[in-house]
């Protein structure tokens, strides 16, 4: 199987933009003023990832919006190891992930694997399973 029969280009789909600031706070009151989109914030002080190939317990502070059919998400990074303390650490703020929800995660997963791109960061929000794959130097972003 190939990237591409996991990613149908012709049909690829994003499901979210995931974005990271130092201030969701400030930032859903621009996107809100600007945009008109409106975010429920949420803390979760205790969220536990795989980071890099460890157990990590990071504390966040999240909100999420939905225009049409994408969802938007924007992440503080508050305490713990993880993705978006090094985001914030390279001096970046903005979008930091794509966003795709699939049917089967494990197979999808394993697809990325076989063809040499690894898991960055792992874990389980609510019902939800995630897989940051490294697709950094591949696409120029982090699906």
């Amino acid at each position: 199987m190939s990237l591409n029969d996991i990613i149908d280009f012709e049909k690829f789909k994003i499901h979210q933009l995931g974005y990271v600031f130092k201030d969701v706070k400030k930032q859903a009151k621009i996107m809100e003023e600007i945009y008109g989109i409106k975010f429920t914030l949420s803390e979760t002080p205790n969220q536990k990832f795989m980071f890099r190939g460890r157990e990590v317990e990071t504390h966040l502070i999240t909100g999420f919006a939905r225009t049409l059919d994408t969802q938007i998400e924007l992440i503080q990074w508050v305490s713990g190891d993880c993705l978006y303390k090094e985001f914030l650490e390279e001096g970046r703020e903005g979008l930091h992930h794509l966003g795709v929800f699939v049917d089967d995660f494990n197979n999808y997963v394993q697809t990325f694997k076989d063809k040499g791109i690894g898991i960055l960061q792992s874990g389980i929000m609510g019902s939800l399973n995630l897989a940051y794959m490294d697709t950094q130097k591949s696409l120029g972003v982090i699906i």
